[in-house]
């Protein structure tokens, strides 16, 4: 089975993916361009293995948009059962999936998660209509998701869900480390408290960090609160955490994956409580530690995959009770348990293998 795969960078989760996926088929990835402008160098540390990776001689514009026709150079040059496009949105994309309806090629169209704008122009709507409406299968990663692919055109019955990770079954714990362990691994990291909250993510305003630590305010000393990540607002965390005495807020720099993992091992709760996120791996990047989430109904991750007193919280951003309410929730065994039970559900060899029957269906039709 030849499987192209048209994606716009090599970010580790997806190499991952890639190097499990190719294991059982014959799996050549195009990468649009070298790098998102935004994300942290350390963010970019695998290599291709299992699968053949082409980096694409393309005119980088902004963030994450790029421009060259070499997508359908190679679709025209070779062959592939299967074409899948991980995307809609840059030029070279456009370019690829028009040359693919033209020529009434049939391909999978594939989404890392969505969100429907009702506030978006007439032309973009229009134009996402027209690039995400014609292909013969769907993979999203959850529910509200396939929502937005049927927002935009796809029919229901053409949408096939799949189990969307960054964790591999090792690596999801097999029982919760005990409390002894947790106040051992606290103390090594410098962190010696009663009770350890930790927030993983970008620190833009999306991630929505001055609402958690305006919230931080009423929490009592006894609980640490630690923020790990970088980006444009640190200063002004900084800053705020200095005027307003937070002593039990801890910022530390972007850590590498295996390094967060161990930070959620000694964690009570993770918070997540984003404005909007279209997936959101960090959520099950927590439970796989057995770490249960408190997070915000704004991620379809979350949503996908948090049960109110299973595994975590679902809060409501516009109800302050909801979240201190949530946050002062007692720690307990039976949470930790329910989100490993959860994460050993959704991993990247699970996720490798819906797609490998989502591809033997697209075969057959």
């Amino acid at each position: 089975m030849k499987v192209l795969w048209v994606f716009n960078h090599p970010a580790p989760y997806k190499v991952d993916f890639f190097n499990e996926l190719g294991k059982k088929c014959e799996l050549t990835v195009l990468f649009e361009r070298p790098s998102e402008s935004d994300r942290n160098p350390a963010f970019y540390y695998e290599k291709a293995i299992n699968f053949k990776c082409r980096i694409l001689k393309s005119l980088i514009l902004g963030r994450c948009n790029n421009w060259t026709r070499e997508v359908v150079h190679v679709i025209k040059r070779e062959h592939f059962d299967i074409i899948v496009m991980n995307g809609y949105s840059t030029f070279t994309e456009m370019n690829a999936i028009r040359y693919l309806q033209d020529k009434k090629i049939p391909y999978i169209f594939a989404i890392n998660g969505g969100l429907i704008r009702q506030s978006e122009s007439g032309l973009r709507r229009y134009l996402k209509k027209k690039y995400i409406s014609k292909a013969a299968l769907y993979l999203a990663p959850d529910p509200n998701s396939a929502e937005y692919l049927k927002f935009y055109g796809a029919q229901a019955d053409l949408i096939r869900l799949y189990p969307y990770s960054t964790i591999f079954d090792k690596e999801v714990l097999g029982s919760p480390i005990t409390p002894s362990q947790q106040e051992a691994f606290r103390k090594k990291e410098g962190l010696p408290c009663k009770r350890l909250y930790v927030s993983v993510g970008q620190f833009i305003s999306r991630k929505n960090n001055f609402s958690l630590l305006e919230h931080w305010k009423t929490m009592p000393q006894t609980s640490t609160l630690l923020m790990v990540g970088n980006g444009p607002e640190k200063k002004d965390y900084e800053k705020f955490i200095l005027e307003n005495k937070l002593n039990n807020v801890v910022i530390k720099d972007y850590e590498p994956h295996k390094k967060i993992l161990s930070l959620f091992q000694m964690a009570d709760f993770s918070i997540f409580l984003t404005k909007e996120d279209i997936y959101g791996h960090v959520v099950n990047e927590a439970l796989s530690q057995g770490t249960p989430v408190i997070a915000s109904t704004k991620a379809n991750s979350a949503l996908n995959l948090i049960e109110d007193g299973k595994n975590g919280y679902l809060v409501n951003l516009d109800n302050n009770d909801d979240i201190v309410s949530a946050l002062n929730h007692e720690p307990n065994e039976l949470l930790r348990l329910g989100a490993i039970e959860t994460a050993k559900k959704n991993t990247i060899e699970t996720m490798a293998a819906r797609h490998l029957e989502v591809f033997q269906e697209f075969l057959k039709k």
